[in-house]
């Protein structure tokens, strides 16, 4: 699985460590995986020989969706990323917006050229090509995010040198991807994906829906659906919709990108939970995963949300060994005490 695995972007808030102790809790042979995120446990659940129903709100969920967990067969080749750099009329998003804030020039106009390309190409190999893209940016970042631009800068003030000499291990890494031309690690990339892409025999779905209205769809059309995941935001925690926003505005070419996942952020977030419970009760088994910090009261604690689901179906709660990680990297120096504190869980009905 660590092989798979290797094809996912590291996520904040992604299942990849996790996945060993939720797929036992996994039952039947179809999964709808109602929050995919990253794409972790739906990947899990597929190489596992189970049919898979994933949705997310988000764009760039979907990208993932289409490229490892719909599809079974397509591969990329070296061919189909040489063809990023084919000239083709772009409309020169990236670096009209993000330049010089979160890449350099030529990366900009890359990225520009790149995406023309892809864009060009029918599904499935546009997600695919689309994933290479995404994984590209986010290799590129520090710390998974769009928060730390202080090495574009110091590499647009051509003090390169002084940043790498300066850099830990990690940082340098990222930071070579930034300086490097992207060939060698586009074609890593290639790799990685590859890796991911399995026929496990299903015909597995990809979503990009409110949990709601997928929910209300799959109720709809009576599917058979034996084990509902369900990987929500929490109060307090990260809001991907700003977290990534940059990622978003690049992926779907436009500014005024707008996804509504903040449902389960907010003060009704109790409220919001029933209404997803309620909303699922033609699925017979529920696993939940959620964290909180019990140092910062942020998230829901387990008794709670525990005491929620089982106004809907009997259920049990596993506290889970696991420490949570920034961006599924451990430092040398060891995590921070917040890190440390963070308390994971499942909440699987009986």
């Amino acid at each position: 699985m660590k092989n798979k695995f290797d094809g996912l972007v590291p996520f904040y808030g992604g299942k990849r460590r996790l996945a060993k102790y939720i797929l036992p809790h996994i039952k039947g042979e179809v999964v709808a995986d109602v929050f995919m995120g990253g794409g972790a446990v739906s990947l899990a659940c597929k190489s596992a020989g189970k049919k898979v129903i994933a949705n997310d709100i988000a764009y760039r969920s979907k990208i993932v969706g289409e490229a490892i967990i719909k599809n079974g067969k397509v591969h990329l080749s070296c061919e189909d990323v040489y063809s990023l750099f084919l000239p083709v009329k772009s409309e020169m998003f990236v670096s009209e917006h993000f330049i010089p804030k979160f890449f350099t020039s030529e990366t900009g106009k890359f990225l520009d050229l790149a995406f023309a390309n892809a864009r060009k190409r029918s599904s499935p190999k546009k997600e695919l090509l689309e994933f290479v893209l995404y994984k590209f940016i986010m290799m590129t970042r520090q710390f998974g995010g769009f928060g730390h631009n202080a090495d574009g800068k110091l590499i647009s003030e051509g003090r390169e040198m002084e940043l790498l000499e300066m850099s830990s291990e990690a940082r340098a890494k990222k930071v070579e991807y930034m300086i490097s031309h992207p060939l060698p690690l586009l074609l890593k990339i290639k790799d990685q994906i590859n890796g991911a892409i399995i026929d496990n025999g299903r015909d597995n779905e990809v979503y990009q829906m409110d949990c709601f209205e997928f929910l209300e769809k799959m109720k709809a059309e009576k599917r058979k659906i034996d084990t509902a995941y369900f990987d929500t935001p929490y109060t307090g925690s990260l809001v991907y919709s700003q977290h990534y926003k940059v990622l978003d505005q690049i992926l779907e070419e436009k500014i005024d990108t707008d996804s509504d996942d903040e449902a389960f952020n907010k003060s009704e977030a109790i409220k919001n939970f029933e209404r997803l419970f309620s909303a699922s009760q033609f699925i017979s088994h529920w696993v939940i995963s959620m964290g909180y910090n019990p140092s910062s009261e942020k998230g829901i604690k387990g008794e709670e949300l525990l005491a929620i689901v089982q106004k809907f179906k009997p259920a049990k709660i596993y506290y889970l060994d696991h420490v949570w990680a920034i961006n599924n990297i451990t430092n040398k120096q060891g995590r921070a005490k917040s890190q440390r504190e963070n308390v994971e869980y499942l909440i699987v009905t009986e």
